[in-house]
């Protein structure tokens, strides 16, 4: 009976999420190496239909540098996780002073344990970083909009920082207030970046039906639509873990291992659609009287109206 005792979890709800939460991240740590692998080829691909446009090849090998390199970081993450799950349940069973709650709590004893966490939050900079970058260009460098993104940018890359450094051993940040204000931080950022892209991109879809026809403007939608539902997918996960934080509910851990692997999950999709087509065509002609020169940053298309001439949309992935 005593040893029943002892074998008991003194706290099975954080076990078991923090068993359940590595689960997960192998399950997307799975559907976002597929997604890595379509995005290469799709990027590839693009490279050589544009094999004669040296702007349109350099973004191309931009991007495809951008995926490898937020892949690599994911995977550093997902194999440090792995390694210390085998810790918490098998490596340090029955050692006194080791029990898994201890070890979930105190996670940064362990370089490999920080290493996942460092990772994914760097990870993580160069995704918001995207998002900065394409908000920006489909507002035209607008000042505003470059002050207004990047302050909340640097804010969460601050916020982030000091919450690794004021966290010491402990990955639990349910006493450090930084914390809190960096995840309400992060799903503002998204907000803003979805609500400034999208009008953007609404108000150009107007000019293009009151310039030629809402049959030209239907594309607008398209792209609209894939924008919101990818960010939608990132939010929703970011707000529950918010909420759970808040709380502190020991769901967080159900959420916290696979969270950046989803926000590059939701920008995967849009590079991959975009790549391959699905989203607008490459090339779209018709005869016109006017003269309208829109600049669409956010896939970074550029679409021109000649008088007598037609419109040429040539895709770049940005």
């Amino acid at each position: 009976m005593s040893q029943s005792n002892k074998l008991t979890p003194s706290h099975p709800s954080l076990e078991r999420y923090r068993l359940d939460g590595m689960i997960l991240d192998g399950f997307t740590f799975g559907i976002y190496t597929i997604l890595t692998i379509y995005a290469v080829i799709a990027i590839m691909g693009g490279r050589s239909t544009h094999s004669k446009q040296w702007k349109v090849k350099t973004q191309c090998y931009i991007l495809l540098f951008y995926v490898v390199v937020t892949f690599l970081l994911g995977a550093v993450g997902f194999a440090a996780n792995a390694r210390y799950t085998e810790d918490i349940w098998i490596n340090f069973r029955g050692q006194p002073g080791w029990s898994p709650e201890e070890l979930i709590t105190d996670e940064f004893y362990f370089w490999y344990s920080r290493l996942a966490v460092d990772s994914q939050a760097i990870m993580v900079w160069i995704m918001n970083a995207l998002l900065l970058y394409r908000c920006v260009v489909t507002w035209n460098y607008a000042r505003w909009v470059i002050i207004l993104m990047s302050t909340v940018y640097l804010a969460i890359v601050g916020l982030s920082t000091s919450v690794m450094v004021f966290a010491q051993k402990q990955a639990i940040f349910t006493n450090l207030n930084l914390q809190l204000s960096f995840l309400t931080l992060s799903c503002t950022y998204n907000i803003l970046y979805t609500a400034l892209v999208a009008a953007k991109i609404l108000s150009v879809q107007q000019r293009i039906k009151h310039t030629l026809s809402a049959e030209y403007a239907q594309i607008y939608t398209s792209v609209v639509t894939l924008i919101v539902e990818s960010a939608f997918l990132y939010f929703i996960f970011d707000l529950l873990f918010l909420i759970s934080f808040a709380i502190h509910s020991d769901t967080e851990y159900l959420i916290l291992l696979e969270n950046c692997l989803i926000q590059g999950i939701a920008q995967l999709l849009i590079i991959i659609r975009v790549a391959q087509g699905r989203e607008h065509a490459q090339h779209a002609t018709v005869s016109s009287d006017s003269n309208v020169a829109v600049k669409d940053s956010t896939l970074a298309s550029t679409t021109t109206v000649d008088e007598g001439s037609s419109i040429s949309m040539k895709s770049r992935i940005c």
